[in-house]
């Protein structure tokens, strides 16, 4: 049955008059005419008899009514829901481990502020696997290490990222390389530059914690390489010798990403959010 004639049936029973339907629904009393023959004829019913001011619901009309009006309202309340997604009531945020603390914490607590109706659901893996949960559909945005090329991820946002290589402040420093997963670019980064120097001994370590990392390169026992905002963060900034990584030949800023299909509603918010 097609709900627009149902809307028409409805607007005609309650104002009793076609010329009056026809002004509330914004259409030509021909088309409300034809609209209710037509569905008369669908329905093989009369549904209105002509009276001195107008129309009135025949009794198979009059059956018709209640049930033509809860439809009706079923499907405005469906269409409701889903233009309310312009609300997005859920919105599921995945971001790598190193962005945690520095990029997703602000972030979050920005839009608490901002959308305090919203619901928030945090993911953290690999940028590997964060983009793979945005391109199917899992989540809905997420931080990432680097630039990414591919063709169905949107770039809503890019936050430049300082890099340091952090020894201790001695010099008896074991050949050792701390990092949270041993597929972060960052690390993958600093071990090309150490094999690059003839240095192909290292050990890899993984922890999964960075203020732990942290305190054990400042013990001497082995090297990492952090943003300067999550040193910063732990209070390591004096505490350790830093290096500066050269950025003109790499790729180490932050993206905020969501697939190209599947823009969040705030996607201006976040094009201009500052973490």
């Amino acid at each position: 049955m097609d709900s627009h004639l149902l809307k028409v049936f409805v607007a005609v029973a309650k104002k009793g008059n076609i010329s009056q339907a026809a002004i509330e629904l914004d259409c030509a009393q021909s088309n409300v005419t034809s609209r209710i023959k037509q569905l008369e004829k669908n329905l093989d019913i009369k549904l209105f008899n002509r009276v001195s001011k107008g129309v009135k619901l025949t009794y198979e009309g009059e059956k018709l009514y209640p049930d033509a009006v809860e439809i009706i309202h079923k499907l405005e309340e469906a269409e409701a829901k889903i233009k309310n997604l312009n609300k997005q009531e859920i919105l599921k945020v995945s971001s790598t481990q190193v962005n945690a603390p520095i990029r997703l914490v602000p972030f979050i607590s920005k839009l608490k502020k901002d959308f305090p109706e919203k619901k928030i659901e945090l993911y953290t893996n690999t940028s590997l696997l964060v983009i793979d949960s945005i391109l199917n559909y899992d989540v809905d945005i997420g931080f990432i290490c680097g630039k990414t090329e591919h063709k169905d991820i949107k770039i809503l946002k890019e936050f430049e990222e300082e890099l340091y290589i952090v020894e201790a402040l001695n010099d008896n420093i074991q050949n050792c390389v701390f990092t949270y997963i041993d597929s972060c670019i960052y690390y993958i980064y600093l071990a090309s530059l150490l094999r690059n120097e003839g240095n192909n001994d290292f050990e890899t370590v993984t922890i999964e914690n960075y203020e732990t990392i942290l305190a054990c390169v400042e013990l001497g026992m082995g090297r990492a390489i952090l943003p300067i905002n999550l040193i910063k963060k732990y209070g390591y900034e004096n505490k350790l010798k830093l290096k500066k990584v050269d950025d003109s030949n790499t790729n180490f800023s932050t993206c905020l990403i969501c697939r190209k299909d599947n823009e969040p509603n705030e996607i201006n918010y976040f094009k201009n959010i500052e973490l």
